[in-house]
Formats: C-alpha cells, structure tokens, sequence
C-alpha cells in the first residue's frame, strides 16, 4: 500500500469556517480518487519565507493519506493546483505508513505555557531538594 502526505497552505486571513471547508473540499476530493484519510490536521499560522500571492503568513494544514486510483490522484493534483482552495501545496510519497496524529492547532489554552513553566520550576526544585539531602 502507498502512503502519501499532502501540505498546503490557506490564506491566513480567511476565517476558521473557510479553513475547515477547504479541509473537507479536499478529503471529499482525494476519497472520491479512492484514497483513505489517516490524519488531517491544521498545523497553525506560520509567517512564508517570501510572499506567495501577496501573503507573507498563511495557515499550514496536513493531510496523510492511502492508497487510491493513480489516474484519480494525478486528476486531484490538477485540480488542487487550479482551485483558489489553497495558495500553495506539496505532496510527498512516504516509506512507511504515517501514526495517527492529534490536531496540533493552536487553540491551546494560555495558561498551558505557565503550567509548563510552573512544571520546570517544580522538577528543578526537586533537583535541588535531592542534591541538598545527597550532601
């Protein structure tokens, strides 16, 4: 079975609702090419490294799939590559089949920066108890 992964890049500026429709524009599109979704993720607003359409930020979103019609998936390349759905893509072929992966998006919460600050201090605390109760 072939495994691939797909990486394209939204307009930043287009609402959340817009980004979720392009994710399942896309998924329609490669199931209809016979394809199997494995992870579908959205990996955040990151600034390009040059402007693409006018962009100098846009939303990464990443797709694994398997298998499919070869003939289907040269068709949904084209169409990828015509539709305003995306500024820009790549698809790779992978070795090995990809692990189910959590949407990394970055609606995490504030506070989860200081509990992982708040975290550090702890174990360095703890460091410091056990080098003290050593000497």
């Amino acid at each position: 079975m072939r495994y691939y992964e797909l990486i394209y890049i939204v307009n930043s500026n287009t609402e959340r609702k817009k980004n979720e429709l392009a994710m399942k524009e896309i998924s329609k599109k490669l199931e209809e090419a016979g394809s199997k979704i494995i992870n579908h993720i959205i990996w955040g607003k990151k600034k390009l490294a040059y402007p693409i359409k006018g962009n100098t930020y846009g939303t990464y979103l990443l797709a694994h799939y398997q298998g499919g019609n070869n003939d289907k998936l040269h068709e949904f390349d084209s169409w990828i590559k015509l539709s305003d759905l995306c500024i820009r893509h790549m698809i790779v072929r992978l070795n090995e089949k990809p692990d189910v992966v959590e949407n990394l998006e970055e609606d995490k919460p504030e506070n989860d920066s200081d509990d992982k600050k708040n975290e550090k201090r702890s174990d360095e605390e703890n460091k410091d108890k056990e080098n003290k109760e050593a000497e």
